[in-house]
């Protein structure tokens, strides 16, 4: 399965760190309908406006319906903590909602079970799975256990600390709780997918592999300097995830989509390297 993995566009109608959010989004939408229009999902894991004003969500269902992904392609949107939960449900009104109002929902896919978290609380920046939403992802969980699927998991928020201050001071409240009950599900659960933090990340939590791609506009710089008040921008390039899901594992490419027109091709040989 080849799915598309964006976060972070912060549509807003001017500009973000330099940086022109409606352009860069037009950009890679158009990247992925270009090179990657086979994909069998496209997921946006949140910070969808920068406001959440009903404005830049009229502007976003705009841009993606003119973008050409329909169907199973048509981006699955979460939202983040820049979205405001209920501005963004009057303009996309055909999103799920659990029983206590919160944008979660599952979905089959030919790879397995994806399950999109909602880790939004109104006023805070940093991420909350409280008990309501835990007790509902782990009765999903364990139907996916009961049924023999395999699960993957998409949310805005980094599920643990990222040992970058910044990211740290907002991630997820509850993180020692989601720890507990995503180790509790370590045999269903194949991959965690999530953004939040502009720039790219990898690793694992409780023993499950997870990713997240840098921002659409504006990627952040990893500062390891302990100062929380510290944040760089400027260096690194937009880019969005390109996943590869199969019953032998997940491959995560990070797509650089605004560099495509510099890239350089050469012929290789019969090894399958370019000879001197």
């Amino acid at each position: 399965m080849k799915l598309v993995h964006i976060s972070d566009v912060h549509i807003h109608d001017g500009p973000i760190l330099d940086a022109d959010p409606v352009r860069n989004f037009a950009a890679c939408l158009a990247h992925v309908k270009s090179f990657h229009g086979d994909a069998d999902r496209v997921v946006i894991t949140g910070d969808l406006t920068h406001k959440g004003d009903a404005e830049s969500y009229r502007r976003l269902r705009a841009m993606i319906e003119a973008s050409g992904l329909a169907g199973d392609q048509a981006p699955r949107l979460l939202i983040g903590n820049h979205d405001d939960r209920e501005t963004f449900a009057a303009v996309f009104p055909e999103t799920a909602r659990d029983a206590d109002g919160f944008l979660q929902w599952t979905e089959e896919t030919p790879a397995g079970l994806f399950v999109y978290l909602d880790t939004v609380t109104a006023g805070s920046h940093a991420g909350h799975y409280c008990e309501r939403r835990r007790a509902w992802l782990g009765h999903v969980l364990d139907g996916a256990r009961a049924a023999g699927q395999a699960a993957f998991l998409f949310m805005h928020h980094n599920p643990l600390p990222v040992h970058v201050a910044n990211a740290d001071t907002i991630g997820l409240v509850h993180e020692r709780e989601m720890t507990a009950l995503l180790a509790a599900h370590r045999d269903v659960l194949r991959h965690i997918f999530f953004g939040h933090c502009h720039y790219t990340l990898s690793g694992a939590v409780a023993g499950i592999p997870f990713s997240a791609p840098r921002s659409t506009n504006h990627p952040c710089w990893p500062d390891f300097s302990g100062d929380a008040f510290r944040v760089g921008y400027g260096v690194q390039t937009p880019c969005y995830n390109l996943c590869f899901l199969n019953e032998r594992g997940t491959v995560v490419h990070a797509i650089d989509f605004l560099l495509e027109d510099s890239v350089r091709w050469l012929e290789a040989d019969e090894s399958g390297w370019v000879a001197d």
